[in-house]
């Protein structure tokens, strides 16, 4: 029999955990034809392959799965393949959007905040879009119309329908409007949306009642989906509750405790998006935190975490604001009181959290008249404009409207002390993701470059926190399986072949926080559903291979 792709003399990790194997990929028809060990078999189908690569030295194992992405956005655009190529060039093949409670679909086509909903879009879409499509489905028939250049999977985020249905209304909705709410979601669910996505750390998140997110967890556990959740907060102390001098639970505590309960109480699938502990004085807790979510998995509930190999991490510009102020975040600009409160406010915070505003970079301006300014942090900003951080801060804020993108650091731990990221990466209940925000413009988060890679190299190899298998398994199979991804993430016969040949020797994550841009080494060579993409560590933006996946 005859195959497209005959992949020989490989170390093959198969992404089950399994130990690695010397063998042969046979790739036909976009799918692995059989995985072989015997050399006789591999001679024999060598003669009839219209095609050969000799992976002689070279480690084989599946496409790498991003399960936290926002290449969802993107991914309407013409020039998406040249926008995600550095996902592509570190080995990545499917992508999980809709995170953090924003996804392009589904919307209500008729709702009257428009102008909003556009807004929303400005820090995760490259440009603006014209979301002509309401439904999952469609959404899906317009990539597949247009062709993709990565596998995509999608949740369904609440924020983003809230918003279209809602508009800016912060209130507890009524019962039609929620009624309404809960029948789009199901419908999302049963069109093949892999869950139903939460940011409870951005509007209108922050201001949603327990009460009503219990109805999407209670959607996603009827159609037997997950439900991902950016919490509510990841510091110590955060805006996102009342601040309190004496006999307060850590915020980013109190947070996870209030999702665990939730997920006790509904029996949903949770999975806690990007697992983080933000300044110095945050990073002791995550002994607590990892606690917490063992002895709720002891007690039956299905929950866990995922994180990036990084501390560093982007966001919006408006995420260290607290509630009060992003509520009506336009008129508090201007009002001198309100400014008086938050410096108070943040200057406390900054005290208690060891991170502050000077701890923030400039990835993009989101105004012409701030573009000066990227890859500047906010004490060089302040020095420029010639006034304080924290004056320079609400300056870029107000001109930009909050389409500022910035790269956050201190994230679990800093370039002198990394302990409480290495516990989270090296907790089994951890998956992997990039969390990026891709787009053409300004400069990019580093974890869009070398995530996968820095995993194996620096974790691995240098750190030893995992096996090969371990960490492969879980970029690949394990993620499959936690989204309910069929006929992915592992090689196997009759999977999609997603394929990823890399060097062992030579995978390197290039990027410093100096130098956040630089391709990684070691990935040659990278398949989606049979095409090869990447080759010799270059991807070809001609080939669209990837597909819409309806789980």
């Amino acid at each position: 029999m005859n195959c497209d792709y005959l992949i020989k003399n490989g170390t093959i990790v198969d992404g089950s955990g399994k130990k690695a194997f010397y063998g042969s990929v046979a790739v036909k028809d976009g799918k692995i034809l059989e995985v072989l060990a015997n050399s006789a078999a591999v001679e024999a189908l060598e003669e009839s392959s219209l095609k050969v690569l000799d992976a002689e030295g070279l480690t084989v194992c599946p496409g790498f799965i991003d399960m936290h992405s926002h290449a969802d956005w993107v991914m309407p655009l013409d020039d998406h393949p040249s926008i995600l190529t550095p996902l592509l060039e570190q080995g990545v093949t499917t992508v999980i959007g809709g995170n953090c409670g924003f996804s392009p679909a589904p919307l209500v086509q008729s709702s009257p905040y428009q102008d909003l909903l556009q807004k929303v879009t400005d820090f995760v879409a490259d440009r603006p879009l014209d979301l002509n499509w309401e439904s999952i489905e469609s959404y899906f028939s317009d990539l597949e119309k247009q062709g993709i250049a990565l596998n995509l999977a999608m949740l369904a985020g609440h924020g983003m329908l809230r918003f279209s249905l809602l508009g800016d209304k912060h209130a507890y909705p009524d019962k039609e409007s929620l009624s309404e709410m809960e029948q789009i979601m199901d419908s999302s669910l049963e069109e093949g949306a892999c869950g139903i996505s939460l940011g409870l750390g951005y509007a209108p998140g922050i201001f949603s009642e327990i009460r009503e997110l219990e109805k999407f967890a209670g959607c996603a556990r009827n159609h037997d989906k997950i439900l991902t959740v950016h919490l509510k907060a990841y510091t110590k102390l955060s805006g996102a509750y009342p601040l309190k001098i004496f006999g307060n639970e850590p915020h980013n505590l109190k947070a996870l405790r209030e999702m665990l309960e939730m997920a006790r109480k509904t029996g949903v699938k949770m999975q806690i998006s990007h697992m983080l502990f933000v300044g110095e004085k945050t990073w002791p807790s995550v002994d607590r935190a990892l606690t917490m979510i063992d002895e709720a998995v002891e007690k039956g509930v299905d929950i866990a975490f995922d994180s990036f190999p990084y501390t560093c991490g982007n966001t919006t510009i408006y995420v260290v604001y607290p509630a009060w102020f992003l509520s009506n975040i336009e008129k508090n600009f201007q009002n001198r009181v309100a400014r008086m409160r938050l410096k108070t406010e943040v200057a406390f915070i900054v005290k208690q959290l060891g991170f502050g505003l000077e701890d923030i970079q400039v990835l993009w301006g989101g105004h012409p008249e701030l573009e000066q300014y990227e890859g500047m942090f906010f004490t060089e900003i302040a020095n420029q404009m010639g006034c304080s951080v924290f004056d320079a801060y609400l300056e870029v804020s107000e001109v930009s409207q909050g389409k500022t993108l910035c790269l956050l650091y201190k994230y679990s731990g800093d370039d002198k002390n990394e302990e409480a990221l290495r516990k989270v990466l090296s907790h089994p209940l951890n998956l992997f993701e990039t969390d990026t925000i891709l787009t053409s413009r300004g400069l990019q988060n580093p974890s869009s470059f070398g995530t996968f890679p820095r995993i194996i190299q620096k974790y691995h190899k240098e750190q030893k926190l995992f096996s090969l298998e371990e960490a492969i398994s879980k970029m690949t199979g394990k993620s499959a399986e936690r989204f309910g991804i069929k006929d992915r993430g592992i090689i196997a016969d009759g999977n999609w072949a997603d394929l990823v040949i890399f060097d062992y020797n030579q995978i390197t994550d290039n990027t410093t926080f100096k130098e956040l841009e630089k391709r990684p080494s070691g990935i040659k060579h990278v398949f989606i559903n049979g095409k090869e993409v990447v080759k010799d560590g270059q991807a070809d933006h001609t080939i669209l291979a990837g597909q819409a996946i309806r789980v």
